[in-house]
């Protein structure tokens, strides 16, 4: 019998109705562990390189990884992945909570969906008994609606409830998906992908319990986790302040994306952060399955808006883009539209990266009155995130092309537009700035799910010099804004280290370099779960596997070196603050990617995964002409 998983992949085609339960074996998990890395596979097995992602052939895959359920901190986590609709490259979301955990009690090691439902419907897992049922009733509702109607009709206990909300019905094309109220996967339009098949949820009943190699040794792990929680720094005021907490150390670094990415830094920054929220904002917190850090608060507030408590707290990117972005302040408005984006299944940092452009395109008159509806859009004004957000979410007015992402709103409003669209690959950037922290622009530009600042470390890890950046082969120490050869090295290593979290997958604020945990216990969590005996090594080729087989898919589908582009802002030196007059230097960034390149073994013209590399990664069988295909057969967006 195997150890941490199941050996059991759940096939629901939802076109025909049909549900199989299908085998895997030991070396199919010991090659790919879990997470988006499986989800990558089914993808590249399934999908032809031509294929609409709004295609009922499109195949998402919801998966936890081989230690997910074993109450060890940050081990609850969840990959759903499939072909994004947002970037039309691979989509990838992770979402902590209970999903993952409780769909491993339930017996599944993952969910592999695809078809198109005739009506409305969501999955119902409840151990052995998996049906397709009618979600006719549960259509338009809101997120909470759903959660409560659904809690009613089934039941409250033991139960876990992903969806997407009715942004995702309607297709908005950075569509969400939540994980019951308070957890999120919320990047790469994966709501969309629900809405695409007339699924509205996927319910997962835990029946049962996860078979572990060594209890009692996973149990002296999670110990280990509350004995260094107190004194772990980050870790520690996550604890205390939840991500707000970091609003004022990012700020004072001029990392705090500020009036569209224009500034790093705004004076008003400490009205943000967590620890100088009054009292009455506090309404307690959740955490995940397991996991003692406990970095989600809650926020409740009557005036000038009423916050419900229900749908989480605002984030530190919430607070960025949709808070300093914006030249908004108030910690309550930016709560409102926080829970606004929660509770129609939006992605904030998409939806505040638009309504940064939109502002700006409004202010130098380059869209029509007619679309504004009558408004002045002005930074600093709560109100036009609020009023944006519901047209988007109800595809209203001017919302109908912001919902499929800045590429239609170029296309709608004119290229003199394009000095304002901050994004890549039509996805909105994170709040942390590649003007400061250099690695970023690399991973903005070129990772395979498009701009994303949780697949690598930052750039403290090289400015450190510790054993956390030595043992993952970084050596050196070079400031935060160095742009050297070992910066790139940092940028691929850790790149790799953060991809097999994503496969396993395990939260980052806990198993991150100098985290909580280091990374010989990561080596003693797969040990004690599985009963293998595995190495840091094989780990990180299975990190590093996950990438090339992310890239393999885009580069398929007619992507590569052309589209691993930056939005022009970046390049203009910060006007003021701590980081000013800090860029990404114009010159050098095509030399930055050529060594990024060569460091992954990729090609340098095509920007994508040769042969040999897929042959040394046991992913040959993806080749079929992918790594030669043209970097310019797509339309960059």
């Amino acid at each position: 019998m195997p150890y941490g998983y199941t050996g059991i992949v759940l096939r629901v085609d939802l076109t025909q109705r049909t549900i199989d339960k299908v085998a895997f074996g030991a070396p199919f998990y010991r090659k790919y562990l879990g997470g988006s890395a499986v989800g990558s596979y089914f993808l590249l097995r399934e999908t032809p390189p031509d294929l609409h992602p709004l295609d009922p052939g499109n195949v998402l895959t919801i998966a936890p990884g081989v230690a997910t359920g074993a109450r060890v901190s940050g081990v609850s986590r969840c990959g759903i992945t499939a072909l994004s609709p947002l970037t039309n490259l691979v989509g990838d979301s992770q979402a902590g909570g209970n999903i993952g955990p409780y769909l491993k009690r339930a017996g599944y090691d993952a969910v592999v969906i695809q078809g198109r439902a005739a009506e409305p419907s969501y999955l119902l897992v409840d151990g052995q008994d998996v049906a397709i049922r009618s979600a006719a009733h549960l259509a338009g509702k809101t997120v909470i609606d759903v959660y409560q109607a659904l809690r009613a009709q089934l039941g409250e206990r033991n139960l876990a409830i992903l969806q997407c909300g009715p942004a995702g019905e309607r297709l908005v094309k950075f569509a969400c998906l939540m994980a019951d109220r308070n957890d999120v996967g919320g990047r790469t339009g994966m709501g969309c992908v629900f809405g695409s098949k007339n699924l509205r949820a996927v319910v997962v009943r835990a029946t049962g319990q996860v078979e572990f190699a060594d209890p009692d040794g996973l149990k002296q792990l999670a110990r280990v986790s509350s004995a260094r929680l107190p004194q772990s720094g980050f870790t520690a005021r996550l604890r205390e302040y939840g991500t707000p907490g970091i609003v004022a150390a990012n700020a004072a670094a001029g990392n705090l994306a500020t009036r569209n990415y224009s500034r790093g830094f705004h004076q008003d920054y400490a009205r943000l952060d967590g620890a100088n929220y009054p009292a009455e904002y506090h309404a307690g917190q959740t955490t995940c399955y397991g996991c003692v850090v406990v970095c989600r608060k809650r926020f409740r507030a009557d005036q000038p808006y009423q916050v419900t408590d229900q749908l989480g707290g605002p984030e530190f990117e919430n607070l960025g883009l949709l808070g300093s972005n914006l030249e908004v302040f108030d910690p309550v408005a930016v709560a409102k539209a926080n829970e606004l984006c929660n509770n129609y299944g939006i992605d904030a940092i998409t939806m505040g990266g638009l309504v940064g452009y939109t502002i700006e395109c409004a202010q130098h008159g380059l869209i029509p009155a007619a679309d504004l509806e009558g408004r002045e859009l002005r930074f600093g004004d709560g109100e036009v995130a609020i009023w944006l957000i519901e047209r988007v979410a109800k595809r209203a007015g001017i919302g109908a092309t912001l919902a499929d992402g800045f590429v239609a709103a170029l296309d709608q409003y004119g290229p003199g537009t394009a000095a304002y669209a901050v994004h890549v690959k039509n996805q909105g950037l994170a709040v942390h700035m590649p003007q400061v922290k250099p690695s970023l622009a690399l991973l903005y530009a070129a990772c395979p799910v498009g701009p994303d600042h949780m697949s690598s470390e930052h750039d403290w890890l090289l400015a450190s010099g510790s054993d956390a950046s030595w043992a993952l082969g970084i050596l050196g120490q070079e400031p935060v804004e160095s742009t050297s050869t070992a910066k790139i090295r940092m940028a691929v290593y850790s790149q790799f280290y953060y991809s097999l979290l994503d496969a396993l997958p395990l939260c980052m604020f806990v198993w991150a370099p100098a985290s909580l945990h280091n990374y010989r216990e990561l080596e003693e969590l797969i040990n004690l779960a599985t009963g293998w005996t595995t190495s840091l090594w094989e780990l990180m080729k299975v990190g590093e596997r996950r990438v090339n087989m992310m890239r393999q898919i885009n580069a398929r589908r007619g992507y590569g070196r052309a589209h691993d582009r930056l939005p022009p802002r970046l390049f203009d030196p910060l006007p003021d603050g701590p980081s000013q007059g800090r860029h990404v230097d114009r010159a050098l960034f095509p030399k930055m990617l050529d060594q990024y390149y060569a460091c992954l073994g990729w090609d340098l013209e095509t920007g994508n995964p040769t042969p040999s590399k897929l042959l040394e990664l046991g992913l040959e069988w993806t080749g079929q002409g992918a790594a030669t295909a043209s970097p310019a057969s797509r339309t960059p967006p």
